[in-house]
């Protein structure tokens, strides 16, 4: 039996397929289409998964497409378009569909889920409580009072693109905590006042982006301890598309804490269709297949310093984990300008490491399990020094622990030859561009950059 399980109309659509029950593919439609953020599902996305593995007898839709449409005509916003499908559909809860990826991929039995996001139907944060697989809702957050809401509009004021850049403004907060305390009291005030923040925010003429970044993130970090100040648990799942926000992420640690390869709404396709544990495995992706090639990465890195790596099947979600990256070596302490100048990006964005689980600690401070860059942590002096290329202005890393092969061979024959434990990762695209898919998008990657792509 084929079922598939959905996420589309608003942002970050995705697609899911299950045979038998058994997850067997998860892909991001932006993947396909070549379109960032892409809300949509594009016909070849279909087509691929129909050709492969057959049609469903059932699609899973990520929330109430009924419930939405009476928030949005509350709220002043225009109704959305039905939905029709060719195939039978299931309707789900915003807000569940992402508790339940999260439960039913960690390692949990028993634990506190924690949602966070800009809004679902009608709830913005949600924490259940789950036994042997029973969820209950035990506390709620309703539109208009929407952390995420207000972090968009935030994106907006600074201006990038809501709902999709939301990235940059936390790397921008690193700049500079030197901001007018009455523009962080006014904006305090807009947030305590539960403000509606789906038509934006009015910051009474403060245009200075950097300034506007760092007010966005202490705002959201007084808010998140609060919330998690008040959780009694041991175990905690955290999803939604905040649990995007690493830097926030660092205050995780009392718990023993798991955070999903894609906690935003492309990760719901999944969740609205399952309904038991799962390994969370983040390579569900198109597959190129081959050997993965650990000693021409390694060749190419001591010659050139950076390379690409299209090998596997891609990752699941918006992090590059070594199936889709960008590799450069980061003891060159210019490479972290000359990668962000090859994809194009802001001077100030900061770049991954990708390190040994075993060696994190030798390098970095304590901080909760990140196999799939979900958090910061702060860098040691001895890092800071010699892989400076890695360190972002705060002084802290993204990280991605590596347990599993073939990575964990990359990294050990890499430490081999050079003495470096780590490799800079970043994701195989240029900015504005969805990382790399396919053979065809890995080539044209090539062609753009002169960075030879593997």
């Amino acid at each position: 039996m084929i079922k598939w399980g959905t996420t589309f109309g608003s942002h970050d659509g995705a697609l899911a397929v299950f045979q038998d029950n058994e997850l067997v593919f998860a892909s991001d439609a932006e993947r396909w289409s070549r379109k960032k953020n892409d809300s949509i599902i594009p016909g070849r996305l279909i087509e691929f998964a129909e050709n492969k593995w057959g049609v469903p007898e059932t699609v899973y839709f990520y929330e109430d497409w009924n419930l939405k449409n009476e928030r949005r005509k509350f709220a002043g916003q225009t109704s959305l378009e039905k939905i029709h499908f060719k195939y039978p559909v299931i309707y789900c809860n915003h807000h569940l569909s992402h508790a339940r990826y999260g439960y039913w991929t960690s390692p949990f039995v028993d634990c506190t889920v924690l949602v966070i996001d800009a809004i679902g139907e009608w709830n913005t944060m949600t924490q259940w409580k789950v036994k042997d697989g029973n969820f209950s809702l035990i506390k709620e957050w309703n539109y208009p009072k929407s952390l995420g809401l207000f972090y968009s509009a935030m994106t907006q004021a600074a201006g990038w693109k809501p709902n999709e850049e939301e990235y940059i403004l936390m790397g921008a907060s690193a700049v500079s905590r030197n901001y007018n305390i009455y523009d962080y009291q006014y904006t305090k005030s807009l947030w305590n006042n539960n403000k509606s923040f789906h038509q934006g925010i009015d910051l009474e003429g403060l245009t200075d982006e950097f300034e506007i970044a760092a007010i966005a993130q202490d705002i959201y970090e007084e808010e998140f301890q609060k919330i998690i100040n008040e959780i009694d648990d041991e175990n905690l799942v955290f999803v939604g598309g905040c649990a995007l926000n690493v830097s926030a992420n660092r205050f995780l640690t009392k718990f023993n804490t798991f955070i999903p390869c894609n906690p935003g709404d492309g990760g719901s396709a999944i969740g609205c269709a399952l309904d038991h544990k799962i390994e969370p495995n983040p390579y569900l992706g198109y597959d190129i297949f081959g050997e993965y090639p650990v000693t021409e990465i390694i060749k190419e890195l001591k010659v050139n310093h950076m390379v690409g790596v299209a090998k596997g099947r891609a990752e699941f979600g918006p992090r590059a984990l070594g199936n889709r990256s960008f590799l450069a070596d980061p003891s060159l302490p210019d490479m972290k300008d000359r990668v962000n100048k090859v994809k194009g990006r802001e001077e100030f964005r900061p770049f991954a490491p990708m390190i040994l689980r075993e060696d994190v600690d030798k390098y970095f401070e304590k901080g909760i399990p990140s196999p799939f860059m979900n958090t910061i942590r702060k860098a040691k002096n001895e890092t800071k020094e010699k892989y400076p290329s890695i360190i972002h202005l705060d002084g802290t890393s993204r990280v991605q622990e590596v347990t599993e092969e073939p990575h964990r061979t990359l990294l050990e024959e890499w430490k081999k030859e050079t003495g470096c434990p780590m490799l800079l990762n970043t994701s195989l695209n240029i900015k504005g561009e969805p990382i790399v898919n396919t053979e065809k998008d890995a080539k044209n990657f090539e062609l753009k950059t002169k960075v030879k792509v593997l």
